[in-house]
């Protein structure tokens, strides 16, 4: 996902924000706790921590990974997203919003430790596996919260045409990520035959 230009990076930035505060909601609201009061500084959160995130399986994934593919995935991830990172506390600071922490937040980096932990204990083609699989549950989130929800239910006409616009984007790292998934699938399953 390469950016042509600062407003495309930052319309790419604001979409993030919304799917990552999207799909926050949706978790909220599948466990039925109250997210009603989520404020732009709790939205802030939970983006900086997603984001910190999957650039910190990246980089975990470019020195643990001997698969050309996976590290040449997980290195656009680094480079994505930390521009992305970087515009939206660029963002941030130019509207004066300060993350503020919240459940959320909280347990979306409690689960990130878990998935390094996972990460750092696995090696070769287990490794691989596990990180593109949750690359790909990650994207199929973004894309879904994006094409299902945002785009539905934006009213600003902008806004809409902004989710559109960069649906691609988003679409093209998860079809990216599929693929990989697809070939070691189909490399696991080959290896698995001929041991019989």
């Amino acid at each position: 996902m390469r950016y042509r230009s600062k407003r495309q990076l930052l319309a790419a930035t604001l979409v993030l924000a919304f799917a990552v505060a999207g799909i926050a909601v949706s978790a909220l609201a599948a466990t039925g706790d109250e997210h009603d009061e989520m404020t732009d500084a709790n939205i802030a959160a939970i983006v900086s921590v997603a984001g910190k995130l999957d650039i910190a399986y990246g980089k975990i994934a470019m020195s643990k990974s001997k698969n050309e593919k996976v590290r040449e995935f997980a290195d656009r991830m680094v480079t994505d997203h930390s521009a992305v990172q970087n515009a939206a506390e660029k963002l941030l600071k130019k509207l004066g919003v300060t993350p503020v922490e919240n459940d959320t937040s909280r347990s979306l980096a409690e689960n990130g430790e878990k998935v390094k932990a996972k990460l750092r204990s696995l090696k070769e083609a287990e490794f691989d596996k596990f990180y593109i699989d949750n690359e790909v549950a990650y994207h199929e989130l973004v894309v879904n919260a994006i094409e299902n929800v945002l785009i539905k239910s934006a009213r600003n006409a902008e806004l809409k045409a902004t989710l559109e616009s960069v649906l691609p984007l988003f679409t093209r790292h998860l079809e990216h990520a599929r693929s990989i998934q697809s070939e070691m699938n189909g490399e696991m399953g080959g290896s698995h035959k001929m041991g019989h």
